[in-house]
């Protein structure tokens, strides 16, 4: 009978609301994964539709906890359920202890539409065995600020079970809350103020031997008229994920390997972006990008998060939608802010990374789409006038840490290496897309000039030849040597010299940066800097896009047996967690608890496989060239990357490399520089 029901409980997963498989090749079953598998703390499971976000009770079968709609916070909200079984009450809820009336709670799988749950109770009563089987589906809605629960029950007696569901609401501290108020943390109010609405049915049933009945639940803030139609609500979430499915990921390639690992790494790093994408009326931009969201928290749009990270793959899955986003980056004051928050206003400082990550976004669209004259306008005044602020023999002072890295001791401040070193790409990056727009001649010479003294002035000024690296310079002549994963930023901005390139990587080894589950993002062997609990830049681990960057960076640097080490090191990641977290230590598969439960960034890691393994290069021009770097065993295969309207699919190995056009093979040989279109 068990084996019995564990196949039932397989086919009902893969089966289950799967009707959103209106992409070819992307559907919501790629990215589901096994409960039990994860070591996700219970505070950073959540399931969204792009509307609402709920927080399953793990342990339990119809539990539900946090919900987040914004305008609408539904923190410390509770459903919980209990049943009445041939008359006697079972709970449905965790609880230790043997000989308990509970249903026992067996594990499930999560996808991005919904969590799918099982339970069961077999146990001798007074009156006869009770034994039966629940599988429910926790679905939050994409129309409205709610959720629903569809449960089906087997009884696995040979007798009827008569059952009663008996669900228990508690709106905890519903409110609502304005938009400009949903920052880095989720917010919550002091009471409820809202009453959320709880509708039912099939609450009551007599369930004949070996059948099965279903029930439903919904759990809304705006009252619904009439009769409930639950299918009809399932039904149209369904819908608007099969629309999202069908232009997020239409350019995106799936990735085939005989390596599981990379595999479910590069499904996971995908997921990561697909669950930041919001549809609401409420918000300013419809489709919305957010940083964050599934757990209420940065459900602002931050510049650097989404410009500085994965700017390619941005731009690959939101298409021409990202216009209005980067558009909505320069309304803000990018001199004040460094966000916006759902209604579109400014929030946050300047921050230092703003200006490359513009940069970024904008030279991606570019050779993706074309150049967009008001947005390479705006990349021009943004660079121009970091060259205004005030300097230190031509290093500029970015200002203290809430401008740069936030770093809970001094150090990373005033004039910092990579920040200026990014002064160098941006010039040389508005040259190129200047030149390309066909500004004068005279103009983008200028720029190039500039960037070449910036860069002598950065050698000059903060590289310490003994020490092998860049130091941080305070305005009173104080030096700090600080040995943070930013360092290596440098590697791309055209600053560092083979020599110093040299000297940069040689502390990129294990127990100063490198340790069994990532990378440190200050070195331990800096014991000035060095700490365990801001892992994000302080160290014992690190902001989830920046590992995967530094592999891309190494990839770039033709390193790609250095970049592979640096990547796998993440991939824990794709077989253990749902979609990555804003960040996680490094010398043990674990993320802090009181930080954001997914993360924007987490696209780099496809980022990095894509342009970096794979060796995609897009080109100002509108080509796309390729130099594929694998060092591993199996061959990759990717299909159906979509670029300028073309459709192309590649295998590369160690030895061989595979070309297909719009289904014409184009090359196959060894792997080298060529020319896709």
């Amino acid at each position: 009978m068990r084996k019995q029901c564990l196949i039932v409980i397989l086919l009902t997963v893969i089966s289950t609301g799967l009707s959103a498989q209106a992409h070819p090749r992307w559907q919501l079953s790629d990215f589901a994964i096994d409960l039990n598998k994860l070591l996700t703390p219970q505070a950073q499971l959540w399931v969204g539709s792009g509307y609402s976000t709920a927080s399953p009770v793990l342990g339990s079968v119809l539990g539900v906890g946090d919900f987040m709609s914004p305008p609408i916070s539904g923190r410390n909200l509770s459903l919980e359920a209990s049943f009445v079984a041939n008359g006697d009450t079972i709970r449905d809820r965790f609880v230790w202890g043997s000989k308990v009336d509970n249903i026992l709670y067996t594990g499930g799988s999560w996808q991005p539409d919904r969590i799918v749950r099982r339970g069961v109770y077999h146990r001798m009563h007074s009156r006869g065995p009770i034994s039966f089987e629940i599988v429910s589906h926790l679905i939050p809605l994409a129309d409205r600020s709610g959720f629903m629960i569809r449960y089906e029950v087997k009884n696995w007696e040979m007798v009827p079970l008569e059952l009663k569901m008996i669900p228990t609401l508690r709106p905890g501290k519903s409110a609502q809350i304005p938009l400009n108020q949903w920052g880095f943390i989720a917010p919550s109010a002091d009471s409820s103020q809202l009453a959320p609405q709880l509708y039912k049915t099939g609450d009551y049933t007599t369930i004949s031997p070996g059948a099965s009945k279903t029930g439903y639940l919904a759990v809304v803030y705006v009252p619904i008229a009439g009769t409930v139609d639950f299918s009809a609500l399932e039904k149209k979430t369904e819908e608007i994920w099969a629309r999202r499915l069908q232009w997020a990921l239409s350019n995106i390639p799936t990735l085939q390997t005989a390596n599981k690992a990379l595999e479910d790494y590069y499904k996971r790093s995908i997921v990561s972006g697909l669950v930041c994408i919001w549809e609401k009326p409420d918000f300013k931009l419809n489709p919305s990008l957010v940083t964050s969201g599934l757990d209420g928290g940065s459900m602002s749009t931050y510049l650097w998060d989404v410009g500085g990270y994965a700017p390619h793959l941005v731009s690959l899955m939101m298409g021409d939608k990202l216009l209005d986003i980067t558009r909505n980056m320069v309304a803000i004051d990018l001199e004040k802010y460094n966000a916006y928050t759902p209604d579109g206003a400014g929030s946050g400082v300047r921050y230092a990374y703003s200006t490359v990550a513009f940069t970024n976004l904008v030279y991606a669209l570019a050779c993706q789409k074309k150049i967009e004259p008001e947005l390479l306008a705006q990349v021009k005044r943004l660079v121009l006038e970091d060259e205004q602020r005030p300097m230190i023999r031509g290093i500029v002072d970015y200002g203290e840490q809430k401008n740069l890295l936030e770093m809970r001791g001094m150090g990373w401040e005033h004039g910092v290496p990579s920040p200026n070193a990014e002064r160098v790409w941006c010039l040389r990056r508005l040259a190129e897309m200047g030149e390309r727009a066909g500004y004068d001649a005279s103009e983008t010479s200028v720029w190039k000039k500039k960037s070449d003294s910036i860069a002598a002035a950065i050698r000059r000024e903060l590289w310490d030849q003994k020490a092998g690296w860049f130091v941080c310079l305070y305005p009173d002549g104080h030096k700090e040597w600080v040995y943070s994963i930013q360092v290596f930023d440098m590697l791309r901005s055209g600053v560092c010299t083979p020599a110093m390139k040299k000297k940069i990587l040689e502390q990129l080894v294990e127990n100063k940066f490198l340790f069994p589950f990532g990378v440190s993002s200050i070195s331990k062997a800096d014991s000035v800097h060095y700490e365990e609990t801001d892992t994000d830049w302080g160290g014992g681990g690190a902001y989830t896009g920046d590992v995967a960057q530094l592999a891309l960076d190494l990839y770039h640097e033709r390193l790609p047996a250095k970049a592979w080490d640096v990547l796998s090191r993440q991939f824990w990641l794709g077989q253990q967690w749902p979609y990555f977290p804003q960040e996680h230590f490094c010398d043990r598969p674990a993320s802090p608890v009181f930080k954001r439960a997914n993360i924007i960034a987490g696209l780099t890691g496809a980022e990095a496989i894509l342009f970096g393994l794979i060796g995609l290069e897009p080109r100002l021009d509108g080509s796309l060239w390729v130099a594929p770097q694998s060092t591993i065993e199996e061959s990759i295969t990717i299909k159906g990357l979509g670029y300028r309207g073309r459709v192309i699919d590649l295998t590369v190995s160690r030895t061989s490399c595979t070309i297909i056009k719009d289904g014409k093979q184009i090359y196959q040989g060894k792997p080298a520089l060529f020319k896709i279109l």
